[in-house]
């Protein structure tokens, strides 16, 4: 019986190995990543537009993407990658829409939740991934929500 990763990869004429894809992705998001840091301690920080937060939030779902694909597919490395580029996002200035203590705590809950996904991806636990993974969208849906409550948002 063939498995659904090479039937889907026969379908789909994927590569069998994506070592060029994998520089290539990393490269991609090095360079975003150095476009997010200050250019020196003199800089004055931007005000952040709408959309400098829509194309951050586009990139935090596509590392979320990245941990779906992982799961789905039993790729522990996607998974660990996925969360370990999640919880370096919410370390980001571009991640700081609120100055508050709650703010403050729930990106903290989230990025421990990410640190929970990677340990799993390493321990190549799937079920325990998965339910990490619950715990780091659900993070993500308090958040938001938390984050929409507040007056002027």
């Amino acid at each position: 019986m063939r498995s659904c990763r090479k039937a889907t990869t026969k379908i789909w004429a994927w590569p069998m190995t994506d070592g060029p894809i994998r520089a290539t992705v990393a490269a991609a998001v090095l360079a975003a990543l150095v476009g997010w840091l200050p250019a020196g301690p003199a800089a004055e920080p931007d005000p952040l537009r709408p959309d400098d937060v829509a194309v951050f939030m586009r990139a935090k779902l596509d590392h979320a993407s990245e941990v779906l694909e992982g799961l789905s597919l039993a790729d522990f490395e996607k998974i660990r990658r996925g969360g370990q580029l999640l919880a370096l996002a919410s370390q980001a200035s571009s991640w700081q829409v609120l100055q508050s203590e709650e703010y403050a705590r729930q990106s903290v809950a989230f990025r421990r939740a990410c640190e929970r996904l990677e340990r799993a991806a390493t321990e190549k636990n799937l079920d325990a991934a998965a339910l990490a993974w619950m715990d780091v969208t659900m993070k993500c849906v308090q958040c938001h929500r938390y984050v929409r409550d507040q007056p002027g948002q």
